[in-house]
């Protein structure tokens, strides 16, 4: 009788499918930590995607404590309120390793005992509960609210103009690494890099590998490359060379495939994603 080939694709296989081993366990590192690791900072303007942009930042709200977490977010006055429903409405319950963070217990601790009030806004308690909600700060306070290093919050700031963004984005503590900007048009994202001391600008999108134009900023080379559906510059404005990207196809997000902040497609010379994108 014959036997049947390692890999017979059985009945069970499609419709039983059962799982035989378990997951890897991942450790959190629940040690208190005064370091901000690549903060990122968000700027949302009237005419950006609101729906795209609150997707994101509460995803990011979701894990402050992993690399490259949303410190800030400024967003346009005349959406703030629209923005912070929009945000609001994807809350969900922290994981325990945030929640029982001691960078988040003592955020807490100082929202509901210190000696100044702020405004703050949690997930409604359908969502989460209050000791495991994600937290956006909306009273126009920086981090220095909080001790040094990463609280497990985000702080909200209204803008009217770049000029006002560029000043927030001083006046906020954290070192930010990239800034992801939201906006119908592209033309304010210049103005914006002309007054700040960042290199990365995402317009519209979220850490997209920056394998194609990296060579030309390590060069200090002015340069325009389209690939996989996003147009990447770099180009020196107010004394510093910057990495402007944007997706010139439909898709608003596809991220790099590579983890957050390890991409190490410039590295070994190879393209990421080549195989899953066709543009």
């Amino acid at each position: 009788m014959c036997e049947p080939k390692s890999n017979f694709v059985s009945h069970d296989l499609v419709h039983n499918l059962k799982c035989t081993k378990r997951g890897p366990r991942i450790r959190h590192d629940m040690r208190k930590t005064r370091t901000w690791p690549g903060a990122r900072f968000m700027c949302v303007c009237k005419d950006g995607d609101l729906n795209t942009a609150a997707y994101c930042l509460a995803e990011f709200m979701h894990e402050p404590f992993q690399p490259f977490p949303m410190a800030t977010v400024a967003v346009h006055h005349s959406i703030k309120e629209e923005f912070i429903e929009m945000l609001r409405s994807r809350f969900r319950q922290l994981k325990p390793h945030v929640a029982n963070h001691p960078n988040y217990l003592r955020a807490v601790e100082e929202l509901k005992y210190g000696p100044r009030r702020v405004k703050y806004v949690l997930a409604d308690p359908a969502d989460a509960p209050p000791c495991a909600s994600p937290i956006l700060l909306t009273d126009d306070v920086t981090h220095l609210f909080f001790p040094s290093g990463p609280s497990g919050t985000t702080t909200m700031h209204s803008f009217q103009t770049m000029q006002q963004v560029a000043h927030i984005f001083g006046k906020e503590t954290p070192k930010f690494d990239a800034v992801y900007f939201f906006d119908e048009g592209i033309s304010s994202v210049y103005i914006l890099a002309e007054l700040i001391k960042c290199v990365q600008f995402f317009v519209n999108c979220m850490d997209a590998c920056l394998m194609e134009i990296m060579t030309y900023y390590m060069e200090h080379m002015p340069m325009v490359i389209y690939k996989r559906g996003y147009h990447y510059e770099t180009l020196e404005l107010g004394n510093q060379w910057k990495i402007i990207v944007f997706p010139y196809s439909t898709t608003i997000l596809r991220q790099c495939c590579c983890p957050t902040g390890q991409c190490r497609c410039y590295a070994t010379h190879s393209a990421c994603c080549e195989d899953h994108l066709h543009t």
